[in-house]
């Protein structure tokens, strides 16, 4: 049996695949080089930046391996070629939607580092992105996440890939017998596994090992939640940043993800399978034919990796204690289609107190009030009381909410989509926007320098930009507008609660997979 959690405990090496002769490398051109503790790495520079790409964090989880936690790979040979993205996860993408990057496999956990190329002897903040996707898309090469932009700020950054839908959240009684205990989180023990190899690593890419901060957006700071409540994940970052990945919903227990998971291996003909059968059925099986979020794989909680649902995990302060940045977007339900359609017809009753305090974004349109309290039933009311649970505990809490709508967009949606606030962060806004100029250079540059400083202190405030933390009965939010940054009191408190009160006495807008 895989020892359990070998590479989430230890300090992870990487395969051998990819390597070249080191006379090969030391004969081109001074490409830049990095030495980690399994081997140098060859890496590119381009306009003031390295990159080390497809840098292996642990083996290959394929054959015996899959559906176990990820085990360190070996050591290799000579110079590897850090040039080129590695494989992207097992996935099944969506005509159109700009998640292909490479080729799909189940050899799939890499990670790439960007950084100043130079930047002197002093130690630079790391930051550790973990991308959405709704547990089952995306990876960490999607040139959204290219992070060169945000790297030439002074900080080390790394994108990670990580076992997605029934590859990456997967339980059945049998893996449970073989593992002699609850198991099936394996994407989130990759991402530990990710953050322990570049704590280790760090100081080969100019990164300082004890400045490691954990960010991400919808499945990506789902799981920036999910690793604050993990015990497992204890040390292995020193920072955390929740974009728009706190929802309304119970967690899934282990007993309801081993009926998935046995209901799962009942489709590929198996009743009663022991690990080594469930590990040979064919990973088109295991992917599935149907839409990739209409199959249920995510995080569980198993006792083990995730103790208990994260909502309530903050509420009762058993959370990492670490500076923390956490806030979502204002018209975040713009991104799921049609489900905030019928809520009138749903909370009829008490319609007229609603939309005496729900003004659809300034419209007072039945459709832009029906899309503001799903917005906040889904994500605005969760994350405010995960905000404000945590600093009730003594970390040191940020809120903000992102309302900036791209110029083109202004008079087409009332508000801030969700994910919309990670073109900034990236300053991608031209993948997004024809007419980039100073309003949203103005916004890139407020997420940015609030982003890199948090980093770098783990406060983002400024002597000329105040944001104040937040403290019991002083309840503060930062705004990105359309204009600027805004520091406001309590200006929602009075909508969220009414917001809150019907999901608990109604059945809320069904929660969606996150992106």
């Amino acid at each position: 049996m895989v020892k359990f959690f070998a590479l989430v405990f230890g300090l992870a090496s990487v395969m051998s695949a990819g390597a070249v002769p080191a006379g090969a490398a030391a004969a081109a051109a001074a490409p830049p080089h990095a030495s980690t503790s399994e081997g140098e790495l060859q890496g590119v520079e381009r306009d003031g930046v390295v990159a080390y790409l497809g840098v292996p964090y642990a083996a290959p989880p394929v054959g015996d391996l899959r559906w176990q936690p990820p085990q360190p790979p070996a050591p290799w040979q000579g110079v590897r070629d850090a040039s080129h993205f590695g494989n992207d996860c097992m996935q099944a993408r969506r005509a159109g939607s700009g998640e292909a990057s490479q080729p799909v496999s189940e050899d799939c956990l890499y990670l790439n580092v960007r950084a100043p190329a130079h930047h002197g002897r002093r130690a630079l903040p790391v930051m550790l992105w973990v991308h959405g996707g709704g547990y089952a898309l995306g990876s960490g090469s999607q040139a959204l996440y290219d992070g060169a932009k945000l790297a030439r700020r002074g900080v080390v950054v790394v994108t990670i890939n990580y076992r997605l839908g029934r590859f990456g959240f997967f339980a059945h009684p049998a893996l449970a017998r073989e593992n002699s205990g609850p198991i099936g989180n394996y994407g989130l023990l990759d991402q530990i596994a990710a953050l322990r190899w570049m704590k280790a690593n760090a100081a080969a890419f100019g990164g300082d090992p004890r400045n490691v901060t954990l960010f991400g957006q919808s499945a990506g700071g789902s799981s920036v939640s999910y690793l604050m409540v993990s015990p497992l994940a204890r040390g292995a970052f020193d920072k955390a940043i929740i974009e728009s990945g706190i929802f309304r919903g119970p967690g899934t227990t282990l007993e309801q993800a081993e009926a998935q998971g046995e209901a799962a291996a009942r489709s590929w003909g198996l009743d009663h399978p022991d690990a080594a059968a469930l590990r040979r059925v064919p990973a088109s099986e295991v992917l599935g034919n149907g839409p990739p979020l209409a199959i249920r794989a995510g995080p569980m909680i198993d006792g083990r990796v995730v103790p208990q649902d994260v909502i309530a995990a903050f509420e009762a302060g058993h959370v990492a204690h670490v500076p923390l940045i956490i806030g979502s977007n204002n018209y975040e339900a713009g991104f799921f289609a049609g489900m905030a359609r019928g809520l009138k017809e749903r909370y009829a009753a008490e319609w007229p107190r609603i939309e005496a305090l729900f003004d659809g974004y300034g419209t007072h349109a039945t459709s832009q009030i029906e899309a503001q309290l799903a917005t906040d039933q889904m994500i605005t009311g969760p994350t405010w009381e995960v905000a404000e649970a945590a600093a009730r505990h003594g970390v040191p809490t940020y809120l903000y909410y992102f309302t900036y709508v791209r110029p083109s967009d202004r008079g087409k949606v009332p508000g801030a989509s969700h994910i919309d606030e990670v073109y900034a962060l990236f300053d991608h806004m031209g993948q997004r926007e024809q007419h980039t100029g100073p309003d949203t250079q103005r916004v890139v540059d407020a997420v940015e320098s609030r982003w890199v400083r948090f980093a770098r202190t783990g406060r983002p405030s400024a002597p000329d930009a105040p944001w104040p933390a937040l403290e019991p009965g002083s309840f503060h939010v930062l705004e990105f507008t359309n204009t600027g940054e805004v520091v406001r009191g309590d200006f929602a408190r009075e909508r969220l609660a009414l917001a809150d009160a019907l999901a608990a006495t109604a059945r809320a807008p069904s929660r969606p997979r996150q992106p």
